[in-house]
């Protein structure tokens, strides 16, 4: 057998074969660093112009190569490098073992060297599989693995540090190499996206410089255990603050060796402490102040820690729906919604053990806010984002779980958790409902590529976090309370007995409850949108009212006591909670929004309380209750989802347009749950904490009164700094002219072709352009698939464009409509199209003061081709709308998916013949999805600008039409031709940067005055023939030396 013992120690048994640990570590170094010099030198000698080419450039331009070229490309390097990696592998491991024999001889009752161990197993899989999965063998695995390795080294190198003695010469070291390490990735990344996305010459070159600096700073981290280990080094330092000097005996069993095989004996020639000096003032003050802030800087890392995990949760929705969106039918990502299921895994005790240690359970926090530098197409970033979800999932589920025996503690947990949930709300409201950590969000200099993400910052903020949770010593009093919890049966199985009936019931109640607050309380805005019915209105607006949502939810997280808490899980209140749903769905304006606050309140205030059940209904440990309580609320995410169906959906048509149904069926679930946590108000269940210190009592509250003051403070510090801007009037770009530009766009939900938020991009298309009124369309994302944001917010404030319509809310059922214009709407109805067969297609009916003149605008969304009842229908209800508010002025902005001139029932002639309106261009044959109409207003001009570039913004191209009012005629006619471009006023143009071939967005289809693509103008026959004749006049005038050119 194998034991491990002190080399100055005496074991009876003779021994076989030994090995010493620092001997173990020169050989794991010495072989790693010889395979990397090996196969540098190879490749360099051998093939140096073939392993610095890529796949923008080669020599010169390209002169360092690369670490996955230099040892998985060519023949012999590659095989040389593997196998030294291979030889090195059996150091490595051995290394793991000694490593844990000895920190566990330091800290016998700490977890700490057991999930180092488990880390650093995983790290060297990982290793194995970016090192024989070549980039030549698969580029994706390879990049898997290699990410995956870089990843697991923060908690490989954080604990590894943490566990080193203070005092030996290894852990400055190690504070050092890994300080380097983690900093040379922010190059390293910066100049990787300069090469992949910029394609600059040579920034490849540097990024391999960076590259091989990382194995340089690895292979060093690792060479520091041969001084953990040397003799000298063990006898240099007391016994207190060194590693034991090991070796590795193959020997007889012997009456002496361990049940485990491990003999540990103490050392026999250690050397006396000798005095130590005592801590200077400086070092003393900062001492103090550590401990006096600990309690604030771990709150508030918690928090932060939280906020990370309702950032992931929220941002897998829309990612998976893009996938689905784009494709227009199941794309196969779907199955990754399921990654909340993760829990399963935490029926493995060791599992459940090492997840709840914080620098193993918060990994995945971090894996998931750095998919965004993963890939610009989102697959990768899709899949990534799941994985690092999934893990953080079961590390939030294994920390609860391992401060189950402590019920103050564990109250404490859950109320950290929500005011993570409530500062994601603070920061989607100061940023437009955006969240600037998703993995869809970014940052760039260039306007094409920069949606307004803050990544680099949270993920800093996010590793400073980590750390702080990482070295935390853990409390006597929790290990104590925890393992009370372990002999009462994992569980208090002794104070009250599980059944069945109470086991679902908290399972579903779980499980509907946390499906209701991210349903409608991940956003501020979102029961706003709810309750929103149209113009003239008092509000609420999300802006600024989205702050009485944030109160609501902090009030029920922060501000609620425990034994109001309690009182929650009554009859009485549920039946209250249940009408104030009533009212949300129901009605609008304030008597459906102040109810929805009040429905938030208490959904939150009923979270601890239901965690604790479903912790006490698991006496087992928390895989499968928690993993079945994530089915109930992936069915529910998807019940929410089948309500909007596309007709291709499969059994969409069975909650399509029902989500009432929804909303009681998660009710339900909630009433199932109460019973089970209203017997957590027993005596029983109160004896579970009746270990729990005095300093968790007290500390914790104080804690959390004192986010909820900063979070207040923060909510009207942002009203105050986005007020001015939100409530400035709006200016159109041609008041002079009396000129009004519309336009009609598909937002396709607010994803470019790649996977990226594409509201900036929508704002500078519209600023370019300078488009007075826009109708947005496919525009509802306040849902979970949606990920609970507002699309127009941002552009509406971008472009000084004050007044919005939102179209009819999310709980119509219908792909959304929006309108944003510069001028003041009077009034506005939302409509609900005609849709026998459940696909249910928006309007929106706007009267706008334009110029002093009343002009009606009307923003649709037809059905699919694949009902053509439902189309017919729809064409009749908009047609009719629009006949009944003639003769006024008035303009449709609509989604027809239709021919122009096609025969009923398809929608044209309806709009056009029976709605008494006029096409902007009857010539224009080449539509199909998008339409402008208008009737009683000056046509001056119609263009077609395209769908964005590399990436493209959405599916669908822009359409845009300037009018001028007050109109010259009546109503039903228009005798406006086309007329050249230079016979109009430069003030009534399209700008001329539309016609730039390098322009994302230029003009396409149509024909301009010079032959390419550009824009269409039109004009009076009686005032074009007067130009004409003037420009004839002009030129002749020219000929004969009496004049100046045409301007």
């Amino acid at each position: 057998m194998a034991t491990a013992t002190p080399l100055t120690a005496s074991h009876p048994a003779a021994s076989l074969f030994k090995a010493h640990a620092a001997t173990l570590a020169l050989l794991h170094t010495a072989f790693s660093a010889a395979a990397f010099l090996s196969a540098l030198a190879l490749g360099v000698s051998l093939h140096y112009r073939k392993i610095v080419r890529n796949q923008w450039y080669g020599y010169p331009q390209e002169w360092a190569p690369s670490v996955s070229a230099t040892i998985g490309d060519w023949f012999p390097e590659r095989n040389v490098f593997q196998l030294l990696i291979a030889l090195t592998s059996g150091p490595r491991f051995l290394l793991v073992l000694v490593s844990f024999i000895s920190h566990r001889h330091l800290r016998p009752h700490s977890t700490l060297p057991a999930v180092l161990a488990f880390v650093a197993v995983v790290r060297t899989i990982s290793c194995g599989g970016w090192v024989f999965v070549t980039s030549s063998d698969h580029g994706d695995v390879h990049d898997v693995f290699m990410v995956l390795y870089i990843v697991l080294n923060l908690p490989y190198m954080v604990l590894h540090t943490v566990l080193t003695p203070s005092g030996t010469p290894s852990k400055p070291l190690r504070r050092v190499l890994g300080t380097a390490f983690f900093a040379t990735l922010g190059p390293l990344v910066y100049f990787y996206l300069e090469h992949k996305q910029k394609r600059v010459p040579g920034a490849y070159s540097i990024y391999a410089l960076f590259e091989w600096s990382l194995i340089l700073l690895d292979v060093s981290f690792d060479a520091v255990s041969i001084l953990d280990y040397s003799p000298a080094s063990s006898s240099s330092s007391s016994p207190s603050a060194a590693l034991p000097a090991l070796e590795l005996a193959v020997q007889p069993a012997s009456p002496e060796a361990t049940a485990h095989g491990v003999h540990l004996a103490p050392a026999g020639d250690a050397a006396p402490d000798g005095p130590r000096r005592p801590p200077g003032r400086i070092a003393t003050a900062l001492a103090r102040v550590e401990m006096a802030t600990a309690g604030a800087r771990h709150f508030a890392a918690d928090v932060y820690l939280s906020f990370c995990f309702w950032t992931l949760l929220v941002a897998l929705g829309p990612m998976i729906f893009y996938s689905s969106v784009w494709a227009m039918g199941l794309s196969g990502d779907e199955v990754l919604l399921f990654c909340v299921l993760s829990p399963l895994v935490l029926a493995l005790p060791p599992l459940r053990r090492a997840l709840a240690h914080p620098a193993l359970g918060n990994v995945g926090l971090l894996a998931g806010l750095a998919v965004r530098w993963v890939d610009d197409d989102g697959k990768g970033r899709l899949r990534g984002l799941a994985a690092g979800l999934g893990m953080a999932l079961c590390g939030r589920v294994a920390a609860w779980w391992d401060v189950r025996g402590d019920s103050a503690k564990l109250d404490a947990r859950a109320r950290t958790f929500l005011t993570g949930l409530v500062l994601s709300l603070l920061v989607k409201f100061a940023n437009f409902s955006l969240n600037p950590l998703w993995p869809f969000m970014r940052a760039s200099p260039l306007p094409r590529y920069d949606t307004g993400g803050w990544n680099g910052v949270g993920l800093a903020l996010a590793v400073v976090a980590y750390l702080d949770a990482c070295m935390r010593r853990r409390p006597a009093a929790l290990a104590a309370a925890g393992a009370a919890a372990a002999e009462k049966g994992e569980g208090g199985a002794e104070a009250l007995k599980p059944t069945f009936a109470g086991k679902t019931g908290a399972i579903v109640g779980f499980g509907s409850l946390f499906f209701l607050v991210h349903w409608l309380f991940t956003d501020s805005g979102t029961i706003i949108a709810w309750s929103w019915a149209g113009y003239p209105s008092s509000g609420p607006f999300a802006f600024p009212h989205g702050l009485i949502t944030i109160a609501a939810l902090l009030a029920g997280t922060v501000l609620v006591p425990v034994p109001t808490r309690t009182r929650a899980t009554s009859l009485a209140s549920f039946a209250a909670a249940s009408l104030c749903a009533t009212l949300l769905l129901a009605l609008d304006s304030w008597a459906s929004f102040l109810p929805g606050c009040l429905l938030g309140t208490y959904l939150v205030s009923l979270f601890p309380p239901f965690l604790s059940s479903l912790l006490l209904h698991a006496p087992n440990g928390p895989g499968t209750p928690f993993a079945l309580a994530f089915v109930v609320y992936s069915a529910l995410e998807l019940a929410s989802t089948w309500t909007v169906a596309y007709a291709f959906v499969p059994a969409g048509s069975i909650l399509r347009e029902r989500t009432g149904t929804v909303l009681a069926l998660a009710l339900a679930g909630v009433a199932a749950g109460l019973g089970p946590a209203a017997r957590l108000r027993g005596a029983a269940f109160g004896a579970r904490g009746g270990g729990t210190t005095g300093t968790a009592r007290a500390g914790t509250p104080r804690a959390l009164r004192t986010a909820t003051v900063l979070l207040a403070l923060s909510g009207v510090a942002i009203l105050a700094y986005r007020a001015p801007g939100h409530y400035a009037p709006g200016v159109p770009y041609h008041a002079g002219e009396r000129l009004v530009t519309a336009g009609i766009w598909t937002m396709h939900f607010g994803l470019d072709g790649r996977m990226w938020e594409s509201g900036r991009r929508t704002a500078n298309m519209l600023r370019t352009a300078e488009v007075d009124v826009i109708g947005l369309l496919e525009t509802d994302v306040h849902r979970m698939v949606g990920g609970n944001r507002d699309i127009t917010q941002y552009i509406s404030h971008a472009l000084n464009m004050p007044y919005v319509d939102l179209g009819p809310g999310p709980q119509k059922n219908t792909w959304g409509a929006a309108l944003i214009s510069k001028f003041p709407i009077l009034r506005s109805s939302h409509h609900l199209l005609p849709s026998p067969h459940g696909e249910l297609a928006p309007a929106i009916f706007a009267t706008l003061l334009v110029y002093g003149v009343e002009v009606d605008v009307v923003v649709a969304h037809n059905g699919q081709e694949e009902d053509p009842l439902d189309r017919q229908l729809q064409s009749i209800e908009l047609a009719r709308l629009l006949r009944e508010s003639w003769p006024r002025p008035a303009l449709f902005l609509g989604y027809l998916v239709t021919r122009p001139h096609a025969e009923r029932p398809n929608p044209y002639k309806y709009l056009v013949e029976d709605g008494r309106m006029l096409d902007i261009n009857a010539d224009d044959h080449d539509r199909w999805c998008q339409y402008i109409f208008y009737r009683a207003l000056h046509r001056v001009g119609y263009a077609r600008l395209n769908r964005g570039s590399n990436p493209s913004v959405t599916d669908s191209e822009v359409q845009l039409g300037k009018f001028v009012t007050p109109p010259p005629r009546g109503p039903d006619t228009d005798r406006t031709v086309w007329t050249p471009e230079r016979y109009l006023p430069e003030g009534v143009r399209f700008p001329a940067r539309l016609y730039d071939p390098e322009e994302e967005h230029r003009f396409i289809v149509l024909t301009g005055e010079k032959g390419g693509p550009g824009a269409q103008y039109f004009m009076d026959r009686e005032e074009k023939e007067w130009r004409r004749l003037k420009e004839i006049e002009e030129i002749e005038a020219l000929k004969a030396g009496e004049g100046c050119p045409v301007q």
